[in-house]
């Protein structure tokens, strides 16, 4: 049982969550004597994660996954709540059964199953990011810096994480260390999309909107991004009066309904906005 652990535990050590990005290191399904069943390989899409390999859990749990990525949390809970009473050692379920329960605002449900992954995998970072933002949804921001202090120790190369230690000591209004930790960012990427977006941002902040616009423009949205991004641009534009373009990019952010943005921000006062750019075009 120990080697089993052991195998475990180096192979998620060694994975490189890059988002869509297929992970090769293959992982193993134990049931709940501990015994191996059948292996896998994990890749995360928006922070749900999906499995291939010869396992039929990861069958199970990818057939939920994609329930998730249409915005189905409801379904998808039901089928890993009673996927984990035939697999509790899966973690595939575990962590995707706390996004689900994050998503439909039951942070306290989604706290206890993210817990229980910990206790499956400790060295798993991406586990930290997501219990750090549930304490940060709770307004205990020094938690939430703990947890993605610990994720950045296990994964200093996960760009997300520097992002959100950013963004916290950006509600701070504490925008040079908010400044130092999107540049870290980009220091590993220079075109990393929520880096830019960061210093946007604060240029925002700072009613620099021209200054935000460049960067909005230079940023990459043909893959995965903060979809926040478009916010900002609607309000920058709608301040500069570009009301036409204000109104774009609340459209855009409208199309994103199961974005975490609108976990925080009412859909019906984008829409309000949207209303009050097309009357100013008008």
């Amino acid at each position: 049982m120990k080697n089993i652990k052991l195998i475990i535990l180096i192979a998620i050590a060694a994975i490189s969550l890059e988002i869509s990005a297929e992970i090769p290191d293959v992982l193993y399904h134990l049931n709940d004597r501990g015994e191996i069943i059948g292996h896998y390989s994990i890749y995360a899409k928006n922070d749900i994660l999906f499995c291939s390999g010869d396992d039929p859990a990861g069958s199970e749990n990818n057939r939920a996954a994609e329930l998730m990525m249409i915005g189905e949390f409801n379904a998808a809970s039901e089928v890993f709540e009673d996927a984990l009473r035939h697999a509790p050692l899966f973690l595939p379920f575990r962590y995707n059964l706390g996004i689900c329960y994050l998503y439909l605002n039951k942070l306290d449900l989604a706290m206890m199953h993210f817990t229980k992954a910990k206790q499956l995998v400790p060295e798993y970072d991406k586990i930290y990011l997501q219990i750090g933002y549930i304490y940060d949804r709770k307004n205990d921001e020094t938690r939430a810096l703990d947890y993605f202090s610990k994720a950045l120790q296990l994964n200093p190369n996960e760009l997300n994480t520097y992002i959100l230690i950013g963004d916290i000591y950006f509600k701070r209004n504490q925008m040079n260390i908010a400044r130092k930790y999107y540049e870290k960012a980009l220091k590993i990427n220079p075109v990393y999309p929520n880096g830019l977006l960061g210093l946007a941002k604060i240029h925002f902040k700072k009613e620099e909107y021209i200054k935000a616009i460049v960067l909005f423009k230079s940023i990459n949205t043909g893959g995965d991004y903060d979809k926040s991004l478009h916010f900002y641009y609607a309000e920058s534009s709608f301040k500069l009066g570009d009301y036409r373009k204000a109104a774009e990019e609340y459209e855009k952010l409208l199309s994103f309904r199961n974005d975490r943005f609108f976990l925080v921000n009412s859909v019906l006062l984008i829409k309000h906005k949207l209303d009050l750019s097309r009357r100013f075009i008008e």
